[in-house]
């Protein structure tokens, strides 16, 4: 086989491998969805804010565990 077609074998392999361990280190980086459900606001322990799924709605409540308090 020829040099040539050896390095760029090579080379496409790093480059392969390089790929990878992009990704493994993109997708290990993101931080895990929130689960839809109430949660304490930030910016006012009093009320709960409602997450859908995918992000913060407007919709509030009491915070129970902040009422016993």
């Amino acid at each position: 086989m020829p040099t040539w077609i050896v390095v760029v074998l090579v080379i496409a392999v790093i480059i392969a491998i390089g790929v990878i361990f992009a990704l493994v280190r993109y997708y290990r980086s993101k931080p895990p969805p929130i689960p839809a459900g109430w949660y304490p606001d930030l910016h006012d322990p009093s009320i709960e804010r409602r997450h859908d799924g995918s992000g913060w709605t407007e919709e509030t409540r009491p915070n129970e565990d902040e009422r016993e308090r």
